[in-house]
């Protein structure tokens, strides 16, 4: 959730429907998060038997890229974007 909600803010601040010059700290706090618990549970197999969450550590190289892209080039929304199949995959799995 905190992924799809870092895309859903980006993409509106992207798209102009949010004006961030005084609320940058919004996406910044939100990457965070999901940086932070996507690290937290991509290291749950190795106290729980499932397996599900192996998908996710894919998703740490593009969250690991994406503060060092330009947010004004397509770069960083592809960046962002690449996670994508790894949290659907981590979802999928865990069904």
């Amino acid at each position: 959730m905190a992924y799809l909600a870092n895309c859903l803010w980006g993409t509106a601040v992207a798209v102009r429907l949010i004006r961030t010059r005084k609320l940058r700290i919004v996406h910044h706090g939100l990457f965070v998060v999901t940086a932070t618990l996507t690290g937290a549970a991509a290291t749950t197999p190795v106290w729980t038997r499932d397996r599900s969450a192996l998908f996710l550590l894919p998703a740490l190289v593009p969250l690991a890229l994406a503060p060092r892209t330009n947010p004004r080039s397509g770069a960083h929304w592809r960046v962002a974007v690449a996670a994508a199949p790894s949290y659907l995959g981590a979802l999928l799995a865990r069904r």
